[in-house]
């Protein structure tokens, strides 16, 4: 006669000198593991191990030593590891590091599974008014260092739940960790060429072509002659220059993608321009260079025949934005330009992100907005489409307006009889 099973033949249950009671049973290995806590009686360490068995039976048993890990070590390790992607780029890679270190220093040492919702609401409420009052930027305000240290909490824990650390993220507060910034106001072509002839004269070409092309900033710095095909009109754009640890490194584009962009026509015609003239704008006795001599050498060179970088560019794009009236345009506003003019152009989403870079089509939709300065011409545009249509004696007007014509005439012939 087979034995009859009960919750015992699972672990075991003692009593402790303390007058509580401890459960044991084995854990997924076999070995011998004790429950997290003691109970207070008997038949609450029973009804323990009865919900650890059918944990492991329905395959969403956790177990709690997991999330001993103090969440610093798990964090170096995510990040290591190319966090939930299993891939970081260089500039984001080192985003992270430095919020770790310094926003995130709360949670060193901490268990994962000590991390409570209401120790992360604490933590946000205390560390959002830090961050204000240390705040003295206006180009990288508290909010969006506490949101972005917000964000690396919420992804790092999720995975945690993922690997069954804890059973759930305890990262809830709503909108926390998502970016408010407001839209970009509308750079028109008109208000981007005065800009740029404000500024030196080896800036009008890189810009010009960041405009055409919708170029990423690190992008336009990584260009090199050889991406441009002269012959049919067409850059290629397969790397980007990033600042990291205050040194430039050549790393793929933000997507790791490549792609090649048909330039308009006038794009195209002032990098042929640019690629035949001399190398260097002070020296008269350089040769042109030719449009297809030094592939691998760099498309864009300031003054003094270097590369210019990311700094120079910035600072003399503010000063000329600054001296035309136009101090509230950034050059990363460029490339929204471009992209607005090539969705106003008929673009399509899927075009658009082509054209872009894009991985997802929401990134791109943001470019099918109609600028607010093209409002009235849209509007004067649709009447005079129309207006032919709606002016014509048809339909209801035409019927009015028979009606109309035939009351009148019934008038005058009323008059003339008397």
């Amino acid at each position: 006669m087979a034995r009859k099973q009960n919750r015992l033949d699972f672990g075991s249950v003692r009593k402790l000198p303390s007058g509580r009671y401890q459960a044991r049973y084995p854990d997924p290995r076999g070995k011998p593991m004790t429950a997290p806590g003691t109970f207070a009686t008997k038949a609450e360490a029973l009804d323990h191990l009865a919900e650890v068995r059918a944990d492991r039976l329905r395959g969403v048993y956790r177990d709690h030593r997991d999330g001993a890990e103090h969440f610093d070590v798990f964090a170096r390790g995510w990040i290591d590891n190319g966090g939930r992607r299993g891939h970081l780029a260089e500039r984001t890679k080192e985003l992270y590091e430095d919020l770790l270190a310094r926003d995130l220093a709360h949670f060193h040492g901490m268990p994962v599974s000590a991390i409570t919702p209401r120790e992360v609401r604490a933590w946000h409420a205390k560390h959002g008014r830090e961050t204000a009052q240390r705040s003295t930027s206006k180009r990288a305000p508290g909010s969006a260092r506490l949101r972005q240290a917000y964000a690396l909490l919420r992804g790092i824990l999720a995975t945690a739940v993922e690997d069954r650390m804890i059973a759930e993220n305890p990262c809830r507060i709503v909108g926390a960790g998502v970016a408010k910034a407001e839209e970009r106001p509308y750079l028109s072509p008109e208000t981007l060429a005065r800009i740029v002839d404000a500024m030196p004269a080896w800036y009008h070409a890189p810009l010009r072509v960041k405009f055409g092309a919708h170029l990423r900033l690190g992008e336009l710095l990584a260009l090199q002659r050889g991406d441009f095909d002269a012959e049919h009109g067409t850059l290629r754009v397969e790397r980007q220059a990033v600042t990291v640890g205050g040194a430039v490194k050549i790393t793929p584009t933000k997507t790791g993608e490549s792609r090649t962009i048909t330039l308009p026509p006038s794009t195209a015609a002032i990098l042929r321009d640019h690629l035949a003239a001399p190398t260097r704008f002070h020296d008269d006795d350089a040769q042109p260079a030719g449009a297809g001599r030094f592939p691998k050498s760099p498309m864009f060179v300031g003054r003094n025949g270097n590369p210019f970088t990311r700094g120079s560019l910035q600072n003399a794009w503010r000063k000329a934005a600054k001296k035309v009236g136009a101090p509230q345009f950034h050059v990363h506003d460029v490339r929204h330009a471009g992209l607005t003019l090539a969705a106003q152009s008929g673009a399509t989403t899927r075009e658009l992100m082509a054209r872009a870079g894009h991985r997802t089509a929401a990134a791109s939709m943001i470019y099918q907005h109609v600028a607010a300065e093209r409002a009235d011409q849209l509007a004067h545009r649709m009447d005079a489409l129309a207006g032919a249509t709606f002016d014509s004696p048809n339909g209801t007007r035409l019927a009015r307006n028979t009606i109309t014509a035939d009351g009148a005439n019934a008038i005058e012939a009323d008059e003339n009889q008397h």
